[in-house]
């Protein structure tokens, strides 16, 4: 039982921390720059044909932080009881975003250990098409999909006040990426509302296994 209700915690810590490794350790083995989106496909194919141990090391790590977010959403937190029963669709809602955002990720990892293997012999639009795939899995779906997760499991179930609130702004910032489809400039909101549903999820951990229970759905 104690272990059940460590694996939010557990789950949120890995989703993290991995995540977080990808930035320095992938970065220690990187050559130039990282290409922007919309950047010219031969300038991308150069880039990750000469970078594959980066892609490789970076679809391993995103794998484990994936893997991390499927322990907390496979876990207690999508089976509890939301505060008003009215809102009794919500966890249904959550464990769908919840594992949508799980394969996106994976999906996105797999593409990146992909580009490690190929990008030095396939050609360019081949190469150029499976990093847009691997970016817009990886960003906008899996972004959106993890505020939907934690504005309908997090914000919206048996938890105190003040974890509720932080998951309502997480959340929030997370969905509001939306924006970014037809304003340039909203695409801040990606890294902000990606880091943010994190820390809220490890703050969700924190109280679930301080309290060592959950309120359950029927």
């Amino acid at each position: 039982m104690r272990t059940r209700t460590l694996s939010p915690l557990i789950g949120a810590l890995a989703f993290l921390l991995c995540y977080l490794a990808v930035s320095p350790i992938a970065g220690a083995f990187s050559v130039g720059e990282l290409p922007l989106p919309g950047s010219p496909p031969t300038q991308v194919h150069d880039y990750l044909a000469a970078n594959t141990v980066p892609s490789l090391l970076t679809g391993l790590l995103q794998g484990l932080s994936g893997l991390g977010l499927a322990v907390v959403v496979a876990g207690p937190l999508t089976r509890q009881a939301p505060v008003h029963e009215r809102r009794g669709w919500l966890p249904g809602l959550g464990r769908i975003a919840g594992w949508i955002a799980v394969a996106a990720i994976l999906t996105s990892a797999a593409l990146s250990i992909v580009l490690a293997l190929v990008a030095t012999t396939a050609d360019t639009d081949l190469v150029s098409g499976i990093r847009n795939v691997s970016f817009y899995t990886g960003g906008f779906t899996h972004v959106v999909a993890l505020g939907v997760f934690v504005l309908a499991v997090v914000a919206s179930g048996g938890l105190n006040r003040s974890v509720r609130v932080v998951a309502w702004i997480a959340g929030s910032l997370a969905v509001l990426s939306l924006l970014s489809i037809v304003i340039y400039y909203a695409s801040l909101f990606l890294p902000l509302g990606r880091l943010s549903c994190m820390v809220a999820l490890v703050v969700t951990g924190v109280s679930i296994a301080r309290r060592g229970s959950l309120v359950t759905a029927a």
